[in-house]
């Protein structure tokens, strides 16, 4: 039987990580209690507020002593490629600053309208041409977004 080996992952990681990576967040489903489970078939959020090009796109290691902790474990970056991605995003203190998030999602070759100022890094879905595909979905606990808090998003995607 065909496998997926350690070094195609690693490919694949590569090829994610030479595209244009995105955080989106949403409001989510305001009747929710508590999150609901992803849906593994979800190719968008259910209502995405906005994006924010990622901070950091970058190869780690599992390291127990590592400076990137998780609650999947902790990391180490890594100078070689490897099936581990981190992904990193600081949104800015007005982003979404009245709003409360329940969704978090990692897009993957997002294309916005043209005419934006270069240099614009948060984007509302009106300026968004294509969202590219939804790589990584979380529900989350809310966050009642306030423009005196900076939000930070880190995962680490294992392919």
């Amino acid at each position: 039987m065909p496998i997926l080996t350690k070094s195609g992952r690693v490919c694949i990681a590569e090829s994610v990580s030479l595209r244009a990576v995105h955080i989106a967040w949403g409001t989510g489903d305001g009747s929710w209690v508590t999150p609901p489970s992803e849906d593994p078939n979800a190719t968008a959020l259910l209502t995405e507020i906005g994006r924010r090009t990622a901070d950091t796109v970058a190869f780690v290691v599992p390291d127990v002593a590592g400076a990137i902790v998780l609650p999947t474990g902790s990391f180490s970056l890594s100078v070689t490629p490897t099936n581990n991605l981190y992904i990193k995003t600081s949104f800015d203190f007005a982003d979404a600053s009245s709003s409360v998030i329940r969704e978090i999602g990692i897009f993957i070759g997002s294309v916005m309208v043209g005419g934006l100022p270069g240099g614009q890094r948060y984007f509302a879905p009106s300026d968004v041409a294509d969202p590219g595909r939804l790589l990584h979905l979380e529900n989350i606990e809310p966050i009642f977004r306030s423009p005196a808090i900076r939000e930070s998003f880190e995962s680490v995607i294992t392919f």
